[in-house]
């Protein structure tokens, strides 16, 4: 995993001044806002969805890999380009197969520090990872490439995040936590001290989970139990 800690990110920036993003939706707005106070200009959006217009008058939209690589021909990349993957909720595979992509295109992953987040000294954060507004990424913690730390979300100190997690809006995590890659911890969701998540794991929103979570699950609750739909 890249990771860099505070000072290693405001270098990274000043080598870069323009950058795309991948999705064109409410992350895209959020990250454009974010990148600003930075003095980095988003150059391009791009995005799956055909139809999709720009929510920005002064942005232009490309749409697919082929309109992206025709993209790339024509600018014919001679200075850093950076980039940033703003698909949130529960798609953290997509925005790592999506990063994976555009780096092998020569593209630089970015990574998103809004100027209200608190990252310590000692945290490592992935590339292509967003620290969102009023978030605080404590004391030895170490998150991997692609993560969203959300609105107002908390990740205690020593705590493992691994790569394509999402930490929705407010959620907490106490110190020593582990949380397994693609796994998505919801709005205002707690997770207890040294508490382990694996792989692909979706806590519900405001869920409180007091226990080690196997891969591929989906808990609600208080305290946080596996959902089971009328038909399982």
């Amino acid at each position: 995993m890249k990771s860099l800690n505070p000072e290693s990110m405001k270098a990274n920036h000043e080598l870069i001044k323009g950058m795309i993003l991948w999705g064109a939706k409410g992350q895209a707005k959020v990250l454009r806002e974010c990148m600003n106070h930075h003095g980095i200009k988003v150059i391009a959006l791009f995005d799956n969805e055909k139809n999709l217009k720009s929510p920005f008058p002064d942005i232009p939209i490309y749409h697919g890999k082929k309109e992206f690589e025709q993209w790339v021909d024509i600018n014919a990349i001679k200075k850093p380009i950076g980039f940033l993957v703003a698909i949130g909720g529960d798609k953290g595979q997509d925005r790592i197969e999506i990063q994976d992509y555009l780096e092998s295109h020569g593209l630089i992953p970015m990574i998103a520090r809004h100027p209200r987040a608190f990252i310590a000294e000692s945290a490592q954060i992935g590339s292509g990872s967003q620290i969102l507004a009023n978030s605080a990424v404590c004391v030895e913690v170490i998150i991997g490439r692609g993560c969203i730390i959300n609105t107002g979300a908390i990740v205690d100190h020593e705590s493992r995040i691994d790569e394509g997690v999402h930490i929705c809006p407010g959620a907490h995590l106490a110190g020593c936590t582990e949380i397994g890659r693609f796994s998505t911890v919801g709005t205002g969701a707690v997770i207890l001290p040294r508490v382990k998540l694996g792989e692909g794991v979706t806590v519900g929103a405001g869920a409180v989970v007091t226990e080690d979570i196997p891969p591929r699950t989906v808990v609600m609750g208080n305290p946080a139990k596996p959902f089971r739909g009328d038909n399982q």
